[in-house]
């Protein structure tokens, strides 16, 4: 159980982490070393044949999984066997819709979870951002909208205003990409749309000078996903992926938690 709301993790600058539901390479263990050296939210993914804004690194976590025979349920199963602060399923909303939105929604509620991220619902299919938003408000939780820069700085002033959980900003196209160097005007303008409603920057983070730099453009937190799945199935003993995990980890953290 959550020790508090979502929304209550910015008390502090923020650590999310993204792994994949049922890669053979996130054991449990991983995910302990993680929590124990301060991750303060895993986002867990579903996976899916078609995950569109995914980079290699994702995208065969995602295979990986598949072709060890997760499915929807083992997935669900497997985010409900962590006992952790706080927790949020992502999947496609082209996807959720495929297999029903309530399923999914009462799937992520019975697995512990406080939210549901769809990163392509404001891109293809905003139409539905109140079907969503109903949802969450129906399964008790608070809505998280996943955003780009080149967003309509009107729209993400209206979604500010629906009182999510967070923001989550892409800053590339793609997960794992090259982060360019221009990113801070981007991320100072969109925080400057949202006012107190916590950001979160992603996509294409691994390095402390990166977290750094988002954070001193205004940024409440990060998300890093391809890094962490990296070091974990780069191959190894496992005390040394401990090692590095917990090595990588401080190393953000310490960024995170540096003065601006």
């Amino acid at each position: 159980m959550a020790m508090v709301s979502l929304s209550g993790a910015f008390r502090k600058r923020v650590l999310m982490v993204y792994l994949t539901a049922g890669d053979p390479y996130v054991d449990s263990w991983v995910i302990e070393t993680l929590s124990e050296h301060g991750v303060d939210i895993f986002e867990f993914g579903i996976p899916t044949a078609r995950p569109k804004y995914d980079g290699l690194t994702i995208k065969a976590s995602y295979r990986r999984a598949i072709e060890s025979g997760v499915t929807l349920e083992k997935s669900f199963q497997f985010i409900e066997g962590f006992r952790l602060r706080h927790k949020v399923v992502l999947t496609y909303f082209e996807y959720a819709r495929s297999i029903g939105l309530e399923r999914l929604m009462s799937y992520a509620l019975n697995a512990g979870a406080e939210g549901v991220l769809l990163p392509d619902l404001l891109i293809d299919y905003s139409e539905d951002a109140d079907v969503y938003v109903r949802l969450c408000k129906q399964y008790g939780f608070e809505p998280i909208f996943f955003i780009t820069s080149s967003f309509p700085y009107k729209l993400i002033s209206e979604v500010a205003r629906l009182n999510p959980a967070f923001i989550y900003m892409g800053l590339m196209a793609s997960t794992g990409t090259l982060l360019p160097i221009t990113i801070s005007r981007n991320i100072s303008i969109i925080k400057s749309l949202i006012n107190n409603t916590p950001l979160l920057t992603g996509f294409a983070i691994s390095e402390p000078k990166q977290v750094l730099e988002c954070i001193r453009a205004g940024a409440d937190g990060v998300v890093i996903g391809s890094a962490i799945i990296r070091l974990i199935s780069g191959g190894g003993e496992k005390q040394h992926i401990k090692e590095e995990l917990r090595n990588y980890i401080s190393s953000i953290k310490e960024a995170l938690e540096a003065p601006v």
